[in-house]
């Protein structure tokens, strides 16, 4: 079992722009409130549609499945909704950002990254989360929804707690992730 200590951080105002690839990936997320009030997986169909765009149509479905036992399960250990963006927009949130941080570092649990992460979305235990993050990044990993972790001081400097600088994370040929700046 993998335990998180908590710490608090005092975010700046950091804007993310995720690129097109990942919004249907992130939507999944966005859904969730939806969800809850009408269960009508309908409402998964346009995520799901977004990320065919970018990989097979099963990869998109099994990410869509996937992503959404993932945050049934991240909002109920942390017991209240996250904070999202509208549905089908490339901005992200601090929630957002750290929710990718989290699935994308998580290759290595003992990541400082994903342990940050996990701390500031208030995520006490990485145990159900390595599982459900790690078949969403294997089925990404079919596409071109690849995104490589964030280097430490990168993720501190969003979360507004490190040096203050640009920062620009490079697309890999192929390969497509988010770029944010601070």
């Amino acid at each position: 079992m993998v335990e998180v200590s908590l710490h608090s951080a005092t975010p700046g105002s950091v804007a993310f722009l995720f690129h097109p690839s990942m919004v249907g990936g992130i939507d999944v997320f966005r859904s969730l409130s939806s969800l809850e009030d009408q269960y009508d997986l309908a409402l998964l169909d346009g995520p799901e549609q977004g990320l065919a765009s970018y990989t097979q149509a099963e990869a998109a479905k099994g990410i869509v499945s996937d992503a959404l036992l993932l945050a049934f399960a991240l909002t109920r250990q942390r017991g209240r909704p996250f904070s999202h963006r509208p549905l089908g927009s490339r901005h992200g949130s601090m929630d957002e950002y750290c929710l990718l941080a989290l699935m994308s570092s998580l290759h290595n649990t003992a990541s400082d990254v994903a342990l940050e992460a996990a701390a500031y979305l208030d995520i006490a235990s990485l145990d159900v989360v390595v599982t459900l993050a790690g078949e969403i990044v294997r089925q990404m990993d079919i596409g071109t929804l690849v995104f490589g972790p964030p280097s430490l001081p990168d993720f501190r400097a969003m979360m507004g707690y490190g040096p203050s600088e640009a920062v620009l994370v490079e697309a890999t040929l192929g390969k497509a992730e988010f770029n944010f700046r601070n």
